[in-house]
């Protein structure tokens, strides 16, 4: 596996959490971009790093043919028009070439991540599109709302401590908002990036992603200014729907392979 960077484990005890809340989160604004981009009757699609299969599973309503790829896909069900194979997004040539090709949440946390965008560029197909979807850096004024202001200081120093974790280990908050230079510099054409943003109540979606990212997380986490013990009440806080936070910005940048001339 060369995915160096990348956080969260499909193996580990959090998975289906992490991926439940990941649906529940994003799958509206993915679904929407997707279906914006044009018909998807007839047409071949490519997930990259597919985790639980979610949106692989919506195009494969709707598309002739499906390929799910993932470096530890076998929380991929099985469904007509789906093809599922273990490959790794940095390494691996996509299978063939697409129409659609769509990565979540994977590309901010690789070093080599403009090597796998030309990868995915170089899978579509003349007029094709190319759709991915990043976080960008949290926003500085995260509480909105807590039930004391010793809450309140915990859920900021943990932002701050979860922050650090992910850099260290690669990730790039930056990422999202220089996509659209390396998108057009691939050599996409119609290149286009919207945000959306959604403030985060206690047990929602949002909370329990980063509620299940904690575990996983952990020993890093302890040497970023918090101790086992924050880490226990943060879990808790982030299930209190008294609390609420500001969530990342989620922005979907999308372009297209240049048509074959007439």
């Amino acid at each position: 596996m060369d995915t160096q960077g990348y956080s969260f484990d499909n193996a580990s005890d959090q998975a289906t959490a992490h991926h439940d809340a990941l649906a529940g989160l994003l799958d509206g604004p993915t679904r929407a971009a997707l279906t914006e981009l044009g018909e998807l009757t007839g047409r071949r699609c490519l997930e990259m790093a597919a985790g639980a299969g979610s949106i692989a599973l919506w195009l494969a309503g709707r598309a002739a043919e499906v390929v799910a790829t993932d470096i530890a896909p076998q929380h991929i069900p099985a469904r007509p028009g789906l093809v599922v194979r273990r490959e790794d997004i940095v390494t691996d040539q996509p299978p063939g070439t697409f129409d659609l090709v769509h990565a979540r949440l994977v590309l901010g946390h690789l070093p080599r991540r403009e090597e796998a965008l030309r990868r995915m560029v170089a899978a579509l197909r003349p007029g094709g599109a190319l759709l991915i979807g990043e976080f960008a850096h949290p926003p500085a004024d995260f509480v909105v709302d807590a039930p004391d202001a010793a809450t309140a200081d915990l859920l900021i120093r943990y932002l701050a401590a979860h922050v650090a974790t992910l850099t260290a280990r690669g990730l790039d908050t930056g990422w999202a908002r220089r996509a659209p230079a390396v998108f057009a510099d691939a050599g996409l054409t119609d290149v286009r990036s919207g945000t959306t943003t959604h403030q985060w109540r206690g047990g929602d979606p949002g909370c329990r992603l980063l509620r299940a990212g904690i575990p996983q997380l952990r020993a890093a986490l302890l040497t970023h200014g918090v101790t086992d013990a924050d880490l226990t009440a943060t879990m808790a806080a982030l299930d209190d729907p008294r609390v609420v936070v500001n969530g990342f910005p989620f922005v979907q940048i999308s372009g297209r392979a240049p048509a074959n001339p007439a």
